[in-house]
């Protein structure tokens, strides 16, 4: 049977499929974004001297990206912990 709507298909997909799969897909989201902010901090800002201006320039741009990726995957863990039955986690 055919998905019939996004819902359907994400239900439907094997990574989806479990709460235990999506909290670790949202504190892996969550990992990753952390590392991109630090590294896009320190390109921009303590070893700024040693990146060329557009380098610069791409991590204070991505910067903010980053952060709402890591916000995106702070939902994800909190979808997880809810299906889970974990309705204190914060």
């Amino acid at each position: 049977m055919r998905p019939t709507s996004l819902a359907d298909y994400i239900a439907s997909t094997p990574l989806f499929r479990t709460p235990q799969r999506i909290l670790s897909l949202g504190r892996a989201m969550m990992a990753a974004s952390f590392v991109a902010m630090l590294v896009t901090v320190m390109i921009a800002y303590p070893y700024a001297s040693s990146f060329s201006l557009p380098a610069q320039i791409a991590a204070h741009l991505l910067l903010p990206v980053a952060a709402a990726f890591f916000k995106l995957g702070y939902v994800v863990r909190l979808a997880a912990h809810h299906a889970l039955g974990n309705y204190s986690a914060g």
